[in-house]
């Protein structure tokens, strides 16, 4: 039977003789016993040195790195997460669903990039404008993988695709409007019939439909893959369409759900499969996101605050002020459990998604925020802004 030596010492412990201070990146005679004693050292970098010895003591170890992430300092905790978060141990798999990495975030990269920025759901690819061509990128790369004319003196806005690469642009003429569907450089789409210019446009979670909404007050559905209009709400068309031009759309993850914001002061929820509007929540924003589960929208407006309302009790939202500018994206954590806000004053703000309570502001950005989102595995932010550059948020 082999014994369990981790509290022996090891070729890379040294001997505490005296009273000696312990060398920061040595281990004492004992083993584990030096761990736990520099992290009571009320000293901040002996116990992040400890925290990186400890999983060479098994077990025993892993779970000293594990209390280390409620070290009162924040340098500690990030090294605690950093060594934890590529251990596949049930144990310390289910300490890290426990622990809000978050709070921990800063920049970890700066890309220069052009304006009228885009990035795709789970942040591996970008589009932007540099002069009079759109480049979409590999952000992890800075590999151009195809590039798209301007169109002449139109205004433009235009998103991504989470895994393909797809980039569907609105383009606004004062007497034309359309929807382009690309791939790989190459148009696919151009579909036609909004009569005001397009305000909003997403694609569904699925990548199977494109939702656009209009000053003139309708909202569009489109299949991706043909470019054919699939359905409009409208007034002249729909009960209970909204009255005045949509200012922002957001697909539930989960369900055939739309949900629309408009100048007319209501956010209404759209059941894409039955085509009818399901609920009407009074209200106004310029951007809206739904939970990983659905049944939470948080909705974002000029008046700097972020509204989380319960699906199931829309009238008693959770209220997040702290912003100092009106509010342009948000997005919810892949677990679910945090809110983050982009805000015109520069800054990122994120938020407990239960309570409300504010967590951490991330700050950097030299002009307003416009777009948002979190990797597929929820350990980068990865935010795009006016100043012409896209900054990534992790732990290093």
């Amino acid at each position: 039977m082999i014994s369990d030596n981790s509290n022996q010492p090891k070729e890379y412990d040294a001997v505490l003789g005296g009273q000696s201070q312990i060398p920061i990146a040595a281990a004492v005679l004992g083993g584990i016993a030096g761990v736990k004693q520099r992290l009571h050292s009320p000293s901040v970098e002996p116990r992040m040195a400890a925290v990186k010895d400890a999983p060479k003591y098994g077990d025993a170890g892993l779970n000293l790195a594990i209390a280390a992430l409620l070290d009162p300092a924040p340098e500690v905790q990030r090294v605690a997460y950093s060594v934890l978060r590529q251990r596949t141990e049930p144990f310390v798999r289910q300490a890290l669903t426990e622990f809000v990495p978050y709070q921990l975030f800063d920049c970890i990269r700066t890309v220069k990039t052009g304006t009228n920025v885009a990035i795709s759901p789970g942040g591996s690819r970008t589009a932007s404008l540099h002069s009079k061509i759109i480049r979409i990128c590999d952000l992890e790369t800075g590999e151009i993988l195809y590039t798209v004319d301007k169109y002449p003196r139109a205004q433009e806005t235009f998103v991504l695709c989470q895994e393909t690469e797809v980039f569907v642009r609105s383009r606004n003429l004062p007497k034309h409007r359309a929807i382009e569907i690309w791939q790989g450089g190459e148009l696919l789409h151009t579909s036609l019939g909004h009569e005001g210019e397009i305000t909003a446009i997403v694609i569904s979670p699925d990548s199977r439909v494109i939702a656009t909404g209009s000053a003139d007050t309708t909202i569009k559905i489109w299949d991706l893959e043909s470019g054919k209009l699939i359905c409009t709400f409208g007034s002249h068309l729909t009960w209970g369409a909204h009255k005045g031009g949509i200012a922002s759309l957001a697909f539930s993850p989960i369900a055939q759900t739309l949900a629309s914001s408009s100048s007319d002061g209501t956010i209404k929820l759209w059941n894409l499969g039955s085509r009818e509007c399901s609920q009407t929540i009074k209200g106004y924003a310029n951007c809206l996101a739904f939970s990983r589960d659905g049944q939470t929208l948080a909705a974002g407006g000029w008046d700097r605050n972020i509204q989380l309302r319960q699906l199931s009790h829309p009238d008693s939202p959770i209220t997040l002020a702290g912003h100092f500018n009106s509010i342009n994206a948000i997005v919810f954590s892949p677990d679910g459990r945090t809110v983050v806000s982009a805000s015109a004053d520069g800054n990122l703000k994120l938020w407990n998604a239960r309570t409300g309570e504010h967590i951490h502001t991330l700050t950097g950005h030299q002009s307003s925020v416009n777009c948002l989102t979190f990797s597929s595995d929820g350990e980068t932010i990865i935010s795009g802004s006016l100043d012409k550059t896209i900054k990534s948020w992790g732990i290093n």
